[in-house]
């Protein structure tokens, strides 16, 4: 567990030395169950610097972002065990989110994600405007040789680790 926190405080470093995140006015993050990369540093940085902070919220219509209130959070249980936000001040249309943040099982080098099989997250994204950096927060032993995809599936364009940034294949 200490190790896992040690990770994800790495991981958080690099990602506020993004370029894409710095620059960002909107971020999207997740909020990490216990065997995921942690956000709550990016969360505090994120808030640290002006910006909004958007999660995901699970909807039958499928995955809707809602922006966390200034102050203190609170969080329920919602579908699948994740936390959302107990108050939201509203749902974030993806048109105005700038970089997010997307958990995963795996990752390849291409970008490609192994989620947990619903398809949320792919059809979030790819409702995103192109200009919207999407990336990937994984500990390293999760970028594997090869992850299959499928032609819905949307490939990140960065993969931050512990190690550091590392650009897609195929991305610029």
């Amino acid at each position: 567990m200490a190790e896992r926190r040690q990770m994800s405080a790495a991981i958080a470093k690099h990602i506020c030395d993004m370029p894409a995140f710095r620059d960002s006015q909107t971020v999207m993050l997740y909020m990490a169950l216990p065997q995921e990369v942690h956000t709550a540093a990016i969360l505090a940085e994120s808030r640290h610097q002006g910006k909004r902070v958007t999660v995901p919220v699970v909807k039958p219509c499928g995955l809707v972002t809602a922006a966390l209130p200034t102050g203190q959070l609170q969080f329920q249980t919602g579908p699948f065990g994740i936390p959302e936000p107990a108050v939201s001040t509203g749902i974030i249309s993806p048109e105005d989110i700038h970089c997010v943040m997307v958990p995963g099982i795996a990752f390849d080098r291409r970008g490609t994600r192994l989620g947990f099989g619903k398809g949320y997250y792919d059809r979030f994204l790819c409702r995103l405007p192109v200009t919207t950096h999407v990336c990937g927060l994984a500990f390293s032993l999760q970028i594997v040789q090869h992850v299959p995809d499928l032609p819905h599936d949307v490939r990140m364009q960065s993969l931050v680790t512990e190690q550091g940034v590392l650009l897609c294949e195929g991305t610029c």
